[in-house]
């Protein structure tokens, strides 16, 4: 059995502005905790923080998928 990378979908930026303190704010937060638990309602959400560390270049290429050399 060979591995493969699969393909994964690019990430959609948002891009925040002013008007979105609401949101800055909460993500400030887990980024301070490394991560939250967020209950809404009766569902509980796991939000992990971790930064952008992959080129555009190699993005494109994880993107693609195909094979990974043995």
């Amino acid at each position: 059995m060979r591995n493969r990378l699969t393909r994964m979908p690019s990430k959609e930026i948002l891009v925040l502005g002013e008007g979105d303190k609401e949101i800055i704010d909460f993500l400030e937060k887990a980024r301070a905790a490394n991560g939250l638990r967020v209950q809404l309602g009766k569902d509980v959400f796991s939000v992990k923080i971790s930064s952008e560390t992959v080129s555009d270049k190699g993005r494109e290429y994880l993107t693609k998928g195909g094979r990974v050399s043995e």
